[in-house]
């Protein structure tokens, strides 16, 4: 029974030795890869906006941000597998120091990122109160829940535990700030493609001949946003199976975030689009900043197919006064338009 136990306490550890140093591996190229885009990020952000632009302000805060939390995490993760291999430390212990510090960081990434796909959704629903509360309730409640779990993690003790993190106490609360992330990012994805969408048929039926020149934008928003949400799915099918590859894809979910993020501002900041029109949307200001008109067909109603970039929006004008601030990613990413624009006030499509 004595060798049972201990072959047991060994391929145990083994595993979770094993997904310790893959979850550093994968953490390590996907650092790589944000360092990369957060450094394309700000020459999009410094370089080619003026630096006072107060729309680009928050996307260098949060860039910022991101690349700070992601690198206290890998730098705690290597100092944890440190501890682990080259001097002995127990690493199943999610009580410790370094575990709670990784684990605030990981709640944190989530949270600002939810947060600003909340607000692009604000800017897209032009600050529709129905739209955007219940998803701030969303972020809130995983809020709670983070902290709760932190609470139980650093009065757990695993030293005597195979996998702690899944023990009864934790897994419901584990699930719940997985599950609600989740949800609160597919929503939103599906929120502001969704508009966009509607206002491409809008320009569309108004004759416009650029009606069809939003599909880059919905492709931008859509593709980022499905990158984290499977990621999350994973992340949630693997901890309801009791998997060690949990660990790895936890530690990736940070890095994830900010490359989502940074990934947006540089592929339409440096002309990236998976549709050659993107280009001819970034063009449709003449070198004035007027809008651009585009007289339609069979004598109908010129429409005006204008991207401003009032708090990050794109305008969609008919004769018929159809007005829209809609968030489009490339549109935040060049800030306010002139001042005293209002940013809202619109009509809704």
């Amino acid at each position: 029974m004595a060798s049972d136990s201990d072959s047991s306490e060994s391929s145990t550890f083994l595993q979770l030795a094993t997904s310790t140093l893959v979850a550093l591996f994968v953490e390590s190229v996907l650092y790589g890869m944000f360092c990369l885009l957060f450094a394309l990020a700000m020459s999009v952000l410094l370089t080619k906006r003026k630096r006072n632009a107060s729309g680009t302000r928050p996307l260098l805060g949060v860039s910022i941000t991101m690349f700070l939390l992601s690198t206290v995490h890998i730098a705690t993760d290597l100092k944890r597998a440190m501890q682990g291999f080259l001097f002995g430390e127990n690493l199943t212990s999610v009580s410790s120091i370094s575990y709670l510090l990784k684990d605030t960081v990981y709640i944190l990434q989530t949270i600002i990122g939810d947060g600003f796909m909340i607000y692009r959704v604000y800017l897209v629903w032009n600050g529709d109160r129905r739209v955007v509360f219940p998803l701030l309730i969303l972020l809130l409640t995983g809020f709670a829940v983070g902290i709760v779990s932190l609470d139980l993690f650093a009065g757990t003790k695993g030293d005597n535990v195979a996998n702690p993190i899944y023990l009864p106490n934790l897994h419901a609360w584990v699930v719940s700030f997985f599950s609600l992330t989740l949800f609160t990012n597919a929503m939103s994805t599906l929120l502001i493609a969704g508009r966009i969408y509607t206002i491409n048929l809008s320009a569309a039926a108004a004759g416009t001949i650029f009606g069809r020149g939003l599909g880059p934008a919905i492709m931008i928003v859509v593709e980022s946003g499905l990158i984290y949400t499977v990621a999350l799915a994973i992340l949630l099918g693997l901890y309801m199976n009791n998997s060690y590859a949990t660990y790895i894809l936890v530690d990736g979910e940070v890095q994830i975030v900010g490359i989502v993020f940074t990934m947006i501002i540089v592929r339409v900041g440096m002309g990236l689009s998976s549709d050659r029109e993107a280009n001819t949307l970034a063009s449709t200001r003449n070198s004035k900043g007027t809008p651009a008109r585009y007289p339609s067909a069979g004598g109908r109603p010129t429409a005006t197919l204008e991207l401003t970039t009032r708090g990050g929006g794109v305008h969609v004008e008919t004769s018929t006064e159809v007005k829209t601030d809609l968030e489009l990613d490339s549109d935040v990413v060049y800030g306010p338009g002139p001042k005293g624009r209002e940013m809202w006030g619109s009509q809704e499509v």
